[in-house]
């Protein structure tokens, strides 16, 4: 059974939602397996100004496939650094790290990246920074590719129109349940602890907005944010609860739920149920 964090000051740790297991949604797992033929470059640069801080990013090789890797990479580029590499040059990050002429602050500080192949047709890149836009604030994006044709797997790209219906019912039911358990949980630890006024206030505060999220997001449709494919299973991120404003009274951040493969295959689009086996 899964288990609410409780309140620390510390970042909250990302959940996973095993509430699928009671649905007996997962068979035995397996190794992942690395795809032969590909391989990642690193394009580098500094910062041209303090505090000349290094940026780096991910570029894909495949020499069986040039024609795959050079989509995946223009992609990539395209929707995370909002550049062109056809027309960027030596300039990959002249959107992201700021300039001084205009006074422009960077939009993405400490990039970090790892590129993971968790079934043998498939790439995913996952890209943490803290990004800076009307306020600063950490993420991580995973941007999977089908290594066949260079294709972005979104979510809603992965499913037959009836398949999405029935994922979409499924994550929604699992992610109710556990906002559902959290407002539970707090609810019961204002009636059983003596708590001060100031962390009442807090705990107050925070059922208000799980109650608010869970009654006015859209029934069957809940906010995947990302996917995560591992071997054998898929992981879906649901939105947090809260905006930037109220982040300190929400615990339960992202809620991750993961369903396996052979759950999800009569689910998946024809064409790329071969990718996740």
């Amino acid at each position: 059974m899964w288990n609410p964090p409780p309140r620390s000051s510390a970042p909250p740790a990302v959940i996973v939602c095993c509430a699928a297991l009671a649905l007996g949604l997962f068979p035995a797992g397996t190794m992942a397996q690395r795809r032969a033929g590909s391989a990642v470059d690193t394009v580098r640069a500094t910062q041209p100004w303090a505090p000349y801080a290094v940026y780096s990013f991910p570029r894909l090789l495949i020499p069986e496939r040039p024609q795959v890797a050079t989509r995946i990479n223009r992609h990539l580029c395209i929707n995370f650094l909002e550049v062109d590499p056809d027309t960027a040059g030596n300039d990959l990050f002249g959107l992201v790290w700021g300039d001084t002429v205009t006074a422009r602050p960077p939009s993405l500080y400490d990039l970090s990246w790892e590129v993971h192949h968790p079934v043998p047709e498939l790439v995913d890149v996952e890209l943490t920074a803290e990004g800076c836009w009307a306020y600063c604030e950490g993420f991580t994006s995973h941007y999977v590719y089908d290594l066949r044709d260079g294709r972005y797997l979104a979510f809603d790209s992965l499913f037959t129109p009836a398949g999405l219906v029935e994922v979409n019912d499924t994550l929604d039911t699992l992610w109710r349940a556990v906002v559902s358990q959290q407002i539970l949980t707090i609810e019961d630890t204002l009636s059983t602890r003596a708590l001060s006024v100031e962390d009442q206030e807090w705990f107050r505060e925070s059922v208000e907005l799980y109650r608010n999220c869970r009654d006015e997001r859209p029934r069957h449709a809940p906010y995947v944010e990302d996917i995560v494919p591992l071997p054998q299973i898929m992981r879906f991120h649901i939105a947090r609860c809260s905006a930037h404003v109220n982040r300190n009274v929400d615990d339960l951040y992202t809620v991750e739920v993961q369903l396996p493969f052979s759950w999800l295959a009569t689910h998946f689009r024809p064409e790329l149920r071969s990718l996740f086996r």
